[in-house]
């Protein structure tokens, strides 16, 4: 049962990314909500609550409540939607510090899955990514 409720939130989550990602540039405000929406249904319970976290407590929550590697994955695709929404709007102190937890959740995922002997093709552009950031912001 409880395997089945991970499973149907993974791809819920998936949707909401599509969702989002279709939306960021005709409307960005639609799409930043909907991501805030996404983390009432994880343990961060609300983007607010997951925005406060420092990156060292962020490691500790994830490792205090078990967060499944999928939501994690997903979490962090949404947050680099979240980036662009606000590289192109010019709101460069959130995306600091939003940059910062990316660049924990882009490392702490490639650690788990080399751990767990898991192959994802998504780090690498993901690190590309996050450079292109950091660049955009210079």
């Amino acid at each position: 049962m409880r395997k089945d409720y991970i499973l149907e939130m993974i791809e819920e989550l998936g949707r909401v990314l599509r969702a989002v990602i279709s939306m960021k540039r005709s409307e960005p405000a639609r799409a930043l909500e909907s991501i805030r929406t996404v983390f009432k249904a994880t343990k961060f319970e609300s983007k607010e609550s997951f925005d406060r976290l420092t990156v060292n407590e962020l490691e500790a929550f994830i490792a205090d409540n078990n967060v499944h590697l999928q939501t994690l994955d997903t979490i962090t695709d949404l947050l680099f939607e979240e980036a662009d929404i606000r590289l192109d709007h010019g709101a460069y102190e959130p995306l600091q510090r939003l940059m910062a937890k990316l660049d924990f959740l882009v490392t702490y995922l490639s650690k788990r899955e080399a751990a767990l002997k898991v192959i994802s093709l998504k780090r690498g552009p993901q690190k590309d990514r996050l450079r292109f950031l950091r660049e955009s912001m210079q």
